[in-house]
C-alpha cells in the first residue's frame, strides 16, 4: 500500500509536469525542477512560519476534544430522555472514560514521528523517483511481460494512470476547496481551532464516503461545548459544504473527472480496511480508480453488449 500511496504521487507530480510544460513550453526535466523547487520553497516557507502554531494548534485540540465530550455527556444528561437513553446503554458507566481516551489519542496519532512521519517521508521521496522516469520503471514490467500481452500492458497502464490522474488532479482540488470553505465558516461561527478543523476537513475529504463523517466529530463536539445552536449549525455548515462539493464544486472542475461507483468503493474501503488497516481504507478509492480503468481494457463495454444480444437472439 505505501507503494501505491507513491505511485498516487508521482501520478500527480507527472500531471502537473506535463500540464506546466505544455502550458510553457518547457522541457520535462526543467518543469520538474522547477515544481519541485517551489514544492520545497513553499512547503519550508509553512513550516517556518505556522509550523510552531499548527503543532500548538493540534495540541490544543488533543486536550479540548475529551473535554468536549465530557460537557456533550453532561448536555445531554440534564434532559430527561437523555437520562434516558443513557440508561439504556449498559456501558454507559465507561462510555465517558472511553470516549475521553480515545479522543485523547487522536494528537498522539496526528504528531507520531516514528510511523506517520517516515512513512510520508518514504512515500514522497519513491514518489519523487517513480516521477522523474516513470517510463524506465514501466519497462521493467514490460521485460517481465510475455511478448504478446504487452500490447495489453501497455493499454491497461495509459488506461489506469489516465483514470488515476484525473480522479487525483479532482480530489486535490475538491481537498483545497473543502478546507478553505470548513475554515471560513467555522471561524465565521466562532468555533475554536477553525483553521485546524479546516486542515482535518481537507485532508478526510480524500476517503470518499467515510472521511467527510469523521471530519464532521471533532468540529461539533467543539461546537456543542459552546452551545448546541453552534453545534446544529455547524453540522449544517458540514452539510452544506460536502453538498457543494459532491454537486457543485467536483462537476465544475473538470469534465473528465472519474467518477466512482459509491457501492463499489465502499466494498473496496471495507475489504482493504480489513487487511491493511487506516491505509487501506484511505487508498482504496484511487485503487479503484485504477482498477475501473484497467477493467474497461480488459472487458470494454462494447464486447460485454455483443456477449449480452448475442444472447438475446
Amino acid at each position: 500500500m505505501l507503494l501505491f500511496a507513491a505511485i498516487v504521487v508521482a501520478v500527480l507530480v507527472t500531471a502537473v509536469v506535463d500540464w506546466l510544460g505544455a502550458r510553457f513550453r518547457l522541457g520535462r526535466s526543467l518543469a520538474f525542477v522547477l515544481i519541485l523547487s517551489v514544492a520545497v520553497c513553499l512547503l519550508g516557507l509553512t513550516v517556518w512560519l505556522s509550523g510552531p502554531s499548527i503543532i500548538d494548534q493540534f495540541a490544543d485540540l488533543q486536550n479540548d476534544l475529551p473535554q468536549a465530550a465530557h460537557q456533550l455527556m453532561a448536555r445531554v444528561e440534564v434532559y430527561g430522555w437523555g437520562r434516558w437513553l443513557l440508561a439504556q446503554w449498559s456501558g454507559y458507566s465507561q462510555l465517558s472514560s472511553s470516549v475521553s481516551s480515545a479522543l485523547t489519542r487522536i494528537g498522539g496519532i496526528v504528531l507520531s514521528t516514528a510511523t506517520v512521519l517516515s512513512g510520508l517521508v518514504l512515500v514522497g521521496f519513491l514518489g519523487l523517483y517513480l516521477a522523474v522516469e516513470p517510463e524506465v520503471y514501466f519497462a521493467y514490467l514490460q521485460r517481465v511481460t510475455p511478448a504478446v500481452y504487452r500490447d495489453k500492458l501497455n493499454a491497461c497502464g495509459v488506461a489506469a494512470v489516465r483514470n488515476l490522474r484525473w480522479w487525483v488532479l479532482s480530489q486535490t482540488l475538491s481537498m483545497t476547496a473543502v478546507g478553505v470553505i470548513v475554515a471560513g465558516g467555522l471561524w465565521t461561527l466562532g468555533v475554536p481551532l477553525a483553521g485546524t478543523l479546516g486542515v482535518i476537513a481537507a485532508l478526510l475529504t480524500f476517503i470518499p464516503n467515510i472521511g467527510p463523517i469523521l471530519s464532521v466529530v471533532p468540529a461539533v463536539l467543539l461546537a456543542v461545548a459552546i452551545s448546541p445552536m453552534k453545534g446544529l449549525l455547524t453540522v449544517l455548515l458540514f452539510l452544506a459544504v460536502h453538498f457543494l462539493e459532491g454537486n457543485v464544486i467536483t462537476p465544475l472542475l473538470e469534465r473528465r473527472i472519474v467518477r466512482l461507483p459509491p457501492a463499489m468503493t465502499m466494498t473496496a474501503q471495507l475489504l482493504l480496511a480489513v487487511i491493511t488497516g487506516p491505509l487501506g481504507l484511505a487508498l482504496a478509492a484511487p485503487l479503484t480508480a485504477a482498477a475501473l480503468g484497467i477493467f474497461d481494457v480488459l472487458l470494454p463495454i462494447e464486447s460485454v453488449q455483443k456477449v449480452e444480444s448475442r444472447r438475446q437472439h
